[in-house]
């Protein structure tokens, strides 16, 4: 037997699942439309320029560096070799 279905059949089946993504989609796109613009390939860049790891800004003062600590030194064995501890050359 086939029947027609109701219209509050096809609000709950149909109407609340469309409402539950059309939120979560809502919710996934809201931070990136709030930021705004973002840079398209062949547009022009807009943004100043960020060098990271590059040289500071302006030249420190080398009158007003702080004192930097002496490495601690150890002479090898038999050859008068002095060489700092420690660090990359894995020689602790």
């Amino acid at each position: 037997m086939i029947t027609l279905l109701s219209g509050h059949t096809v609000l709950v089946f149909v109407g609340i699942p469309v409402l539950v993504v059309a939120v979560l989609a809502l919710l996934v796109f809201a931070s990136s439309i709030a930021q705004g613009p973002r840079y398209r390939p062949g547009l022009s860049w807009w943004a100043p320029p960020v060098w990271i790891g590059g040289p500071p800004a302006t030249r420190p003062d080398p009158a007003n560096l702080p004192e930097l600590p002496a490495g601690t030194t150890t002479a090898t064995a038999g050859t008068g070799v002095a060489r700092t501890t420690g660090g990359a050359s894995a020689s602790w």
